[in-house]
C-alpha cells in the first residue's frame, strides 16, 4: 500500500521532528521532545499546536515514534493525550521501531540509537527485540550524550584530564562541583544538562584524552548491549546526533571490534518517509 498523505514524527529526549506530506510536497516542524519517562505529555500536546497551525485540521494518518514508548499502556496513554490535536488516525511506537524501519526498511539487522540516551534492538525486518535493558542516564545509556558529559565532569573536577582541557572546559563554564551537584539533583531534566556537554567534547575530540573519552564510552555502549546478543555478526545501524558527530570515532571502534556499520544518521525522519510512502 502507498501512502500520499500523512504525517510522521520522531521524537527523542531533546527534540522531535515532524514531516507532513502532501503527495510531492512535505513540509518540516520541530517540536520539543518527548520521552515517556521523563516529559510531560501537555508540554508537548500545547507545542505542537503552536507549530503546527492548521495542518492539523484533516485527519490523515499520523505516525509517531516516541523516545521511552514501548509498552501498550504508554501508547495508550500517548493516543489517548494527543488525539486531541493530531486526530484519532493515530500510531504510536517506540523510537526504535522508527529508527529500525527508517534505516533497514524490511532488511535484518542491528538497530542502534545514540543521542540524548542511548538504545539497541535487533529488527528481523517486522519487530524490534531487546537485546539489553538502557537502565536510563543513572545507571546505563552507555555511549549517550548524558553519559559523554558525565565522563567529562569526572574528568574536569576529579582532575583526571589534562590540564588545557579543564582550563578550556572553566572558560567556557561558570560551574563547580556544587553548582554540578545542585544541577544534577534539583532541576528539572538532569540529563538534558549532561549531555549538553557534548557540544564541547565534539569541540575538543581531536585531544587524545578527549578522543579516548568518547572511543571508551562507544566501547561501554558496544559491551553492554551485545556483548551477549546471538547476533552481533550482523549489520549494525545508528541514529542520533552523537553517533552523527562523532561517527569517526564510532566507526572506529567499530573497526577495531570488527562490526560492520552501515548507516549512521543524525535522524531517521527522512528514512521513515520512505518507509511510509513504500508500505503505508
Amino acid at each position: 500500500m502507498n501512502e500520499t498523505s500523512f504525517i510522521i514524527g520522531d521524537a527523542g529526549g531533546t527534540s522531535a521532528s515532524w514531516r507532513v506530506v502532501d503527495g510531492e510536497e512535505i513540509k518540516q516542524f520541530k517540536t520539543i521532545g518527548y520521552n515517556a519517562y521523563t516529559h510531560d505529555l501537555a508540554d508537548l500536546k500545547e507545542n505542537i499546536v503552536q507549530c503546527f497551525g492548521t495542518e492539523l485540521q484533516t485527519e490523515r494518518p499520523v505516525y509517531l515514534y516516541a523516545a521511552g514508548v514501548s509498552t501498550i499502556e504508554q501508547k495508550r496513554e500517548v493516543v489517548l493525550e494527543l488525539k486531541a490535536v493530531l486526530g484519532s488516525n493515530l500510531q504510536v511506537e517506540n523510537d526504535l521501531v522508527g529508527t529500525a524501519r527508517s534505516l533497514c526498511g524490511k532488511d535484518t539487522g542491528n538497530v542502534c540509537i545514540l543521542g540524548t540516551g542511548s538504545n539497541a534492538c535487533y529488527y528481523d525486518g517486522r519487530e524490534v527485540s531487546t537485546v539489553s535493558a538502557s537502565l536510563g542516564y543513572v545507571l546505563g545509556d552507555e555511549g549517550s550524550g548524558a553519559y559523554l558529559g558525565k565522563k567529562l565532569l569526572l574528568g574536569v573536577f576529579r582532575d583526571q584530564l589534562d590540564g588545557d582541557i579543564v582550563e578550556a572546559f572553566h572558560a567556557k563554564y561558570e560551574l563547580t562541583a556544587h553548582k554540578v551537584i545542585q544541577q544534577i539533583y534539583y532541576q528539572p531534566r538532569p540529563n538534558h544538562f549532561l549531555a549538553s556537554f557534548s557540544h564541547f567534547i565534539a569541540v575538543h575530540k581531536h585531544h587524545p584524552e578527549i578522543y579516548r573519552l568518547v572511543y571508551a564510552a562507544f566501547e561501554d555502549f558496544y559491551d553492554a548491549f551485545f556483548f551477549r546478543s546471538k547476533h552481533v555478526d550482523e549489520v549494525y545501524h545508528f541514529s542520533g546526533s552523537i553517533a552523527f558527530y562523532f561517527s569517526d570515532i564510532l566507526r572506529q571502534v567499530g573497526l577495531d571490534k570488527g562490526i560492520q556499520i552501515q548507516n549512521i544518521v543524525q535522524s531517521p525522519i527522512a528514512g521513515l518517509v520512505l518507509y511510509h510512502q513504500a508500505y503505508g
